[in-house]
C-alpha cells in the first residue's frame, strides 16, 4: 500500500508531461542554436512551411520543425484547424511545436489605462499536425 507521503511525492502525469515538453524543446533549441543564420535560411527558403490558414511560417520555426521530425512538412495546422479545413488528424498521430506570439497587457500601478507601449511580447508553444497525419472527413463521420 503506498502512503500519504509516497504518493505526495510521486510526480503527476502533468508534471511528467511538463518535465518531457521542457526536455524536448530544450532540445530542440540546443540544435537550433548551432545553426547559423544562413542555414536557418536554407531550411527555410527549402521548406516553406505554411499553415492551413495560408500563413507562412518563420524561419525559426520551420527550423523547429524540421529539428523535431524528419517529416516533409507542407502544410501545418493545429487539431481545431483542420477540423474547420474539413480534416481529421488520424488517432495516434503525435504532433509537433512551434511558437506563437503572444502580448500581455501590464497594468500601471498609477493608472487603469494601459497603453500600445505597455504591451510585452511573449511566446508560448502550440502543438501542429502535418497535412500527411491527417485525412479528409466524410459526410457520414460530420454527420
Amino acid at each position: 500500500m503506498i502512503t500519504q507521503e509516497q504518493w505526495s511525492s510521486m510526480p503527476s502525469a502533468k508534471e511528467q508531461y511538463r518535465k518531457e515538453k521542457k526536455e524536448k524543446i530544450i532540445c530542440i533549441r540546443k540544435t537550433l542554436s548551432e545553426m547559423t543564420e544562413e542555414q536557418r535560411q536554407a531550411v527555410a527558403d527549402k521548406f516553406g512551411i505554411v499553415t492551413v490558414e495560408g500563413h507562412l511560417l518563420t524561419a525559426h520555426n520551420q527550423c523547429f520543425l524540421v529539428a523535431q521530425s524528419e517529416i516533409n512538412f507542407s502544410i501545418v495546422g493545429g487539431y481545431r484547424q483542420w477540423q474547420k479545413a474539413g480534416r481529421s488528424v488520424r488517432k495516434g498521430e503525435h504532433g509537433f511545436y512551434i511558437f506563437v506570439p503572444s502580448k500581455t497587457k501590464e497594468e500601471s500601478e498609477n493608472s487603469a489605462e494601459v497603453s500600445a507601449d505597455d504591451e510585452t511580447p511573449f511566446f508560448f508553444t502550440a502543438v501542429v499536425f502535418d497535412i500527411s497525419q491527417t485525412e479528409a472527413i466524410t459526410k457520414s463521420e460530420a454527420a
